[in-house]
């Protein structure tokens, strides 16, 4: 089975994280494989919008499998958080307008994913979370670079320091999203918006898309690498292996 789906039809491209017995959360296969699916819609053509969303109606993207944490140390927390800041700004600044259609939890690299798209709507069951401070370390994707950009500094300070979730009324409210849809409608409601996009396009969309991306490019490199070698740190003591391993634990019980 296939860890990412890309279809292409009529002008619309959609990439479906395909985990859903998982929450469609991510492993670094994964992570290449949206990687891809994202470099082929670079490269034809025919595509005019793009939609990311998660395979099922539970999830989104439930962040990175847990079971890699137990993996890393600092040189490899570095080189995974690179993988994906650079998958991230692929999403960014890819040619075709980007829609994270969230249908359900986005929390962690899930929602530093929904962050890196240029239009989010969420289903009214979807749930929104940077939650890595609960594991020990904090939003290693882009997340510190690009959220208090689009929702402000506090309250993404405060969606960092607690890894408090919140629910699609209130990611509504803060400018997280643009819409809320009723799960019923949601992805007819998110077919009809790409339709919209691609009806008045192509070039003149992907020109406005450059535009609009290159202009506000308030993720720089240096933040990004200040992110990327702070993130590494947290995998120097053993604090994130043990938060992790008490949480499988509890399972076991």
């Amino acid at each position: 089975m296939s860890l990412v789906l890309l279809e292409i039809n009529g002008g619309i491209a959609t990439v479906t994280v395909n985990r859903p017995e998982y929450m469609n959360s991510l492993t670094l296969d994964t992570v290449r494989e949206i990687d891809r699916a994202f470099g082929a819609i670079e490269d034809d053509p025919s595509v005019v919008a793009a939609i990311l969303t998660g395979a099922g109606d539970k999830a989104f993207i439930a962040g990175v499998d847990l079971s890699v944490m137990l993996t890393l140390d600092q040189r490899t927390a570095q080189a995974g958080s690179r993988m994906g800041q650079i998958v991230c700004d692929r999403i960014a600044y890819c040619k075709a307008p980007v829609i994270a259609a969230v249908n359900g939890v986005a929390y962690g690299g899930g929602m530093e994913f929904a962050l890196a798209c240029d239009i989010r709507v969420a289903s009214e069951n979807a749930m929104f979370g940077q939650q890595e401070v609960l594991w020990g370390n904090f939003p290693g994707w882009g997340g510190t670079q690009r959220l208090p950009g689009l929702v402000g500094r506090s309250d993404a300070m405060k969606m960092i320091l607690t890894g408090d979730p919140i629910n699609a009324a209130e990611a509504y409210r803060i400018g997280l999203v643009s819409d809320v849809y009723p799960p019923g409608e949601f992805q007819e409601r998110v077919l009809a918006l790409a339709k919209k996009i691609v009806k008045n396009g192509p070039d003149n969309v992907r020109y406005a898309k450059k535009a609009v991306a290159e202009g506000c490019r308030y993720v720089n490199q240096s933040g990004l690498s200040l992110e990327n070698e702070l993130w590494g740190l947290c995998f120097t003591s053993d604090e994130p292996r043990k938060r992790v391993e008490r949480f499988f634990a509890r399972g076991k019980k």
